[in-house]
């Protein structure tokens, strides 16, 4: 089993994670796990749209280099952070998801899926 893969089943074994994913900026999934039936290629292509958007506003805002994002969504949350200038991490919750250990989650382990690419 890769690193990469490894890590991402650690994300899926917390509470509420439904699964976790890295994507290239350009949409295609690199590596991914889920817990659930989720479209994993339809899930990257859109994050990697949705986060182009979002640098495209923080440029237009002045803003600087974005750091993540989040979405929260009736069925849970969706926090995306990029790993490197060419991939991002993608972590999809669902309704029974604590955000703020996600987030604490994705901190501590953000190094080890850059490192793993």
């Amino acid at each position: 089993m890769s690193d990469l893969r490894r890590i991402l089943g650690e994300f899926t074994q917390l509470d509420g994670v439904s699964a976790a994913l890295v994507v290239g900026r350009d949409g295609f999934v690199i590596e991914g796990a889920a817990t659930e039936d989720i479209d994993l290629e339809a899930l990257g292509a859109v994050t990697a749209s949705s986060l182009a958007a979002s640098d495209a506003l923080s440029t237009d805002l002045g803003r600087g280099r974005l750091f993540g994002l989040m979405l929260e969504y009736e069925g849970g949350p969706l926090v995306v952070s990029p790993v490197g200038s060419e991939a991002m991490l993608v972590i999809v919750g669902n309704g029974t998801a604590n955000l703020g250990r996600i987030r604490l989650e994705l901190k501590k382990r953000q190094q080890a899926v850059a490192d793993a690419l």
